[in-house]
């Protein structure tokens, strides 16, 4: 069986390579200690119900961006470097926070986090921090060519979100199930791998702003 105008193994593969080129990108095993360092003054339950809320709107985020994100873009003369020193600055902003604040949090800071952090599932906790500037410039790479309401081409906009849809699954899992192995640690061990996943956050911040200025440099 086969969609219209797309054969199932063209379709399954446009899925598969969706995916394996935005598992790295998004890279959930990395970014789960930074979801738990951010989580840490909530419940057990109003984690597990965040992890679902930045799951879906991640494959949401991705999917809507694939539809409309490079026809706006051209539209508005908005070009992927720029994003890319946008959403770099952004990731160094919160990396620099979340090195620089005490791991141990006040009675006020957990009782804010508890009334405002379901607030803040699609920014920052979605965007930019789990679907950054590397997100957004592979999905808006794998945009389909030709007209958009060829048949072959929505086919191949419903395998593209497919596949967005199994990256976001895999975020989803590791941020509801990963932060469990990360707690196994204990706090020494804990504090030290959120500490370094802030750092490294701090340097993917810093490698794409520097991308994004490589990129415009080459253009001028």
């Amino acid at each position: 069986m086969a969609f219209p105008e797309l054969p199932l193994a063209v379709y399954l593969n446009t899925m598969l390579f969706t995916f394996l080129a935005l598992f790295p990108i998004l890279n959930p095993p990395a970014m789960a200690p930074v979801f738990l360092q951010l989580t840490g003054g909530i419940k057990e339950p109003q984690r597990n119900h965040l992890a679902a809320l930045i799951g879906l709107y991640t494959w949401v985020f991705l999917s809507l961006l694939l539809v409309v994100g490079g026809w706006m873009l051209k539209l508005l003369g908005i070009s992927i470097p720029v994003i890319a020193i946008a959403g770099g600055l952004l990731l160094f902003h919160s990396a620099w926070k979340m090195l620089n604040r005490d791991p141990r949090l006040s009675e006020s800071d957990k009782a804010e986090l508890k009334t405002y952090l379901l607030d803040k599932a699609f920014f920052p906790l979605t965007m930019p921090l789990t679907a950054g500037p590397g997100a957004i410039a592979v999905t808006l790479s794998l945009v389909p060519r030709g007209p958009v309401w060829h048949p072959q081409t929505l086919a191949s906009f419903l395998a593209t979100s497919c596949g967005i849809g199994l990256a976001a699954l895999t975020v989803f899992l590791f941020y509801r199930f990963g932060t469990k192995v990360i707690r196994r640690l204990g706090p020494t061990g804990e504090a030290t791998i959120s500490q370094l996943s802030a750092f490294i956050l701090l340097a993917i911040g810093v490698q794409i702003v520097w991308s994004g200025l490589r990129e415009l440099i080459r253009g001028l």
